[in-house]
């Protein structure tokens, strides 16, 4: 007969059964190592598992020297021969015997080991061994394992209802996200076969592989889930360059009476954003008299543009070169950082030319047909906090508009007018601010005709060259040589954005000057590979040597392949992944195709219903009301582009939910107590404008990057709500009957019980993040209950009574006393800040944690060794003795 089993010598391949993980989970797994074991390979199809038209797919079932233990007569059989007291033996054909010595052994039918049928692994011949199962015991062996369970379980007893009553069958959790919080994990593994001849049988009485498995589950189950990627990279960053902790806790905003005062030059923001309707305010739904149609392909869609790669047009005989002047031949960033310096003297040249670039591009997006350096200067006080007198902008004005000429500008021009290039000049923009003052070109380069783009008037440098100027430029090279194609005409520029994408893709062969300290050159926007890549005009003019013979093109740049389609908003922001979604609309992670600095986008698509409210701009109000605090990202545009509601932040680093999990699930009394602090410091900041935040849960607090990596950044404000009337200066009243807002598992009692939130609910939520991020888990998470309603209702009770009590009697006293406070707190009362922040202070001050500002355990061992660490592959050991009942799969 055609044997369809075999017994085979198999090792577990941790790395390539990780693949599925992440990065980091690959890498972990890479470091791990296992041991052969003996086992018998089946197809599922054989079993009765799998229909005769699927692709195969194999299971694994372990043969070992011991009989399993604490298991039934069902996880077994042995081969023979066996002791009489074996009641199911399997006969082996032919002999001699699989084990050398004649022992007894055995074949676990439980857990069954399937193989990943995505990464198939071919079996050698040398792994297998000559001998099967009898014709009539493999029936009996298959049809086993079809009737056997595939996995144990779970006790229905584990149920909670967050009381005394037990939970019927119909009940559920509607907890809407798994707790591993994990991607699609795969059902099989992958293993490696080894040569039959060589396999140690004295391993038969101890394999190791179920301890191996579960480790691999562990491994899996702390980087797999959404973000770690993020929070290693972002937390290796930190431990290599370790940023210190913010200290200041006294903020000078804090107000002395009950109500809150808005100071006038907020006024306006706070009018505003009272007059906008509030997108959810806790009102009850009408119920609806029927139900809407739902056109699904109906829908509108953005308009963004998707930009897409063009490979690098290969130069023939070059006979004309054409310059970008704009920081080829004009220098323009020197006297841009001079002019800045005199406004803001302690920031580096990079950050006062991305904030100047940024700043320029969206005024001029705002303000088309309006003088736009001046103020650009005047944006880029306000965005640095800086007070500039008028003298003080009239002469950072005076230097920005007299640009000069690079050093080895004219040497450069005058080489290749020597050896008998044409050179040419594109057209230069923004040529009626910089006519008066620019130096004279070197000697050979050609300006156009027309000083300004055609039919482009008021553009300016930072905007993308139209492509009619490429056509315009072959005219006039064919005025000199007629023959002349785009291929023999290099187009100079240090600007990626600006003018190589547009050229490239006009089919003109590009030279990218990148000089080094450089910013817009070092910008990869992904959508060309320049011809040429130079570190300046002397290293051109080196590349173009006609002694050299034919040009040596640059090698094409090797990229990623990308996740998801990238797209321009408002023409300077490049969107390259998707940092989250929800039912507001999109998160995107984006880069300035100029400056290369990574920013947030939000994005919301309008559903262009009648009644309908967007989020987003009534959450930028509430960002314009909350600027000037270094714990709020700040709102650098926002407005319609593309269709779409668009909010443009600044880019955060990993929030707490990830740390927490970064952190083996739970972080230390001592980082709790510092991320304290500053998270109380971020609310009291937002109540002292006027404005409830109403979501207060960890994934709504990130962490900085660079600089600011120590700090904690309160954002995602589209809950928010003033509590205080601009106009009148009056709280808001109590009410009843409102819909719950935030997330149920932080927010405080009232909530559930239907009440307006204020500044005490806030607060109160606050105090439900840190015991999470203590304990891990609050006692009413994934409680059942027979409805949605009834689940809310119950978790405040929870809230409310014993469950609540004993958390805190588990808990550091400070917890105590800060409930305390907080609920005893009416409606409208002020909270007291400094107690609350002196509760935590005085505990990190007996501790000894205050000397450093408080280090935080992702920063791992750096300072102390008894920081918990985070994730790291050490960590990851064989040789734990596990339950083989532990490891059920099922398929």
């Amino acid at each position: 007969m055609s044997y369809d089993h075999s017994f085979v010598v198999a090792k577990f391949a941790p790395k390539k059964s990780a693949s599925w993980t992440s990065y980091y989970g690959v890498r972990a797994a890479a470091l791990l190592s296992t041991r052969p074991f003996l086992a018998l390979r089946m197809p599922l199809v054989h079993i009765g598992l799998q229909e005769p038209s699927d692709p195969p797919c194999y299971v694994l079932f372990l043969v070992s020297g011991r009989k399993p233990e604490g298991l039934n007569d069902n996880s077994y059989f042995a081969l023979g021969p066996a002791s009489d007291q074996e009641s199911k033996i399997l006969h082996v054909r032919p002999g001699p015997l699989l084990c050398p010595d004649g022992r007894t052994l055995y074949v676990h039918t439980f857990p069954k080991l399937f193989e990943d049928e995505l990464v198939p692994e071919p079996v050698p011949v040398a792994a297998e061994f000559s001998h099967h199962l009898d014709n009539s015991d493999f029936l009996t062996f298959c049809r086993s394992v079809l009737e056997q369970p595939g996995r144990i379980q779970a006790n229905t007893n584990a149920r909670y209802s967050g009381g005394e009553d037990s939970v019927p069958v119909d009940w559920d959790s509607w907890s809407g996200q798994s707790p591993r919080e994990g991607l699609n994990e795969r059902f099989g593994y992958v293993f490696e076969y080894l040569r039959a001849e060589t396999f140690d049988f004295s391993s038969l009485e101890s394999p190791s592989i179920y301890e191996e498995l579960l480790l691999y589950k562990q491994l899996t189950a702390e980087y797999s889930w959404s973000g770690v990627t993020e929070a290693v990279s972002w937390a290796c960053r930190i431990r290599k360059f370790p940023c210190a902790p913010q200290r200041t806790l006294a903020p000078p905003f804090t107000f002395t009476g009950k109500i809150p005062t808005v100071s006038s030059d907020l006024m306006a923001a706070a009018f505003l954003l009272n007059s906008m309707k509030i997108p959810f305010d806790g009102d009850p739904v009408p119920a609806a008299d029927e139900e809407p149609e739902i056109e699904w392909d109906d829908g509108p869609d953005s308009s963004f543009p998707f930009p897409r790669h063009k490979a690098a047009t290969p130069p023939s005989h070059i006979k004309v070169v054409a310059f970008d002047l704009l920081d080829t031949i004009f220098d323009r960033n020197t006297p841009i950082v001079d002019a800045l310096r005199l406004l803001a003297p302690s920031l580096d040249k990079r950050r006062l030319l991305e904030v100047f670039v940024e700043c320029e591009g969206l005024r001029h997006r705002d303000h088309p047909h309006v003088p736009h350096i001046r103020g650009t200067l005047g944006d880029v006080c306000a965005r640095l906090g800086v007070d500039c007198s008028n003298s003080m902008l009239g002469d950072a004005l005076h230097a920005i508009l007299r640009p000069g000429l690079h050093a080895e500008a004219e040497e450069a021009v005058k080489m290749l007018s020597d050896r008998g290039y044409t050179l040419l000049a594109l057209p230069l923009p923004d040529a009626d601010s910089f006519s008066s003052s620019l130096p004279p070109l070197p000697c050979g380069i050609t300006l156009p005709a027309e000083p300004l783009w055609t039919n482009t008037s008021g553009s300016r440098w930072f905007t993308q060259t139209p492509h009619i100027v490429f056509s315009e430029l072959l005219e006039r090279a064919r005025e000199k040589h007629p023959d002349v194609d785009g291929s023999q005409i290099l187009v100079v520029t240090s600007g990626p954005y600006r003018v190589a994408e547009p050229a490239n893709a006009a089919g003109f062969p590009v030279a990218l000057i990148r000089r080094p300290g450089s910013l817009e050159p070092q910008v990869d926007v992904g959508t060309y590979d320049p011809t040429l890549v130079a570190t300046g005009l002397r290293d051109l003019c080196a590349q173009l040597e006609p002694t050299r013979g034919p040009i040596q093109p640059t090698p094409p740049v090797k990229r990623p392949f990308p996740r998801m389609r990238p797209f321009r908003v408002c023409d300077l922001y490049q969107a390259t992944r998707v940092l989250g979604s929800g039912s507001f609309g999109n998160i995107y992670g984006a880069f300035h195709v100029l400056t290369g600095e990574e920013v947030a986008l939000k994005v919301e698509m309008p559903t262009g219903k009648p009644d309908e409210t967007c989020v987003l701009p009534y959450e930028a109000q509430v960002y314009r009301l909350l600027r000037g605090h270094t714990g709020i990202p700040f709102l650098r545009w926002s407005g319609m582009d593309g269709g779409a509601h668009v909010l443009i932040l600044d880019k955060l680093g990993v929030n707490l939910q990830q740390l927490r999990r970064l952190c083996r699930g739970t972080l230390s009394l001592r980082s709790v107590c510092a991320l304290a602090l500053q998270m109380l410091d971020r609310i009291e900041f937002a109540h002292s404008r006027g404005v409830v935040i109403r979501d207060i849960k960890p994934e709504n607090f990130a962490m900085g990057v660079g600089a600011r990596a120590g700090a904690v950044h309160l954002f995602d404000l589209g809950l928010a709500k003033l509590f205080v009337d601009p106009r009148t200066g009056q709280h808001i009243p109590p009410r009843e009957g409102r819909v719950g807002l935030g997330t149920p598992r932080y927010a405080s009692y009232n909530v559930h019980f239907g009440r307006e939130q204020s500044r005490r609910d806030d607060l109160e939520a606050l105090g439900n993040v840190l015991l999470f991020l203590l304990h891990g888990r609050l006692p009413w998470q994934g409680i059942y209950a027979p409805s949605i309603e009834a689940k809310l209702l119950r978790i405040g009770e929870m809230k409310a009574g014993a469950p609540f009590r004993e958390l805190l009697a588990r808990s550091p006293p400070e917890f105590t006393r800060y409930f305390e406070h907080v609920r005893g707190l009416g409606f409208e009362d002020k909270p007291g800040y400094t107690l609350l922040v002196r509760i935590f202070r005085e505990r990190m001050e007996r501790e000894g944690w205050a000397e450093d500002g408080g280090c935080f355990d992702w920063v791992g061992g750096a300072v102390s060794p008894n920081l918990k660490g985070t994730l790291v592959p050490d960590e990851y050991k064989w040789g734990r003795r596990v339950h083989v009942g532990g490891l059920g799969h099922s398929r």
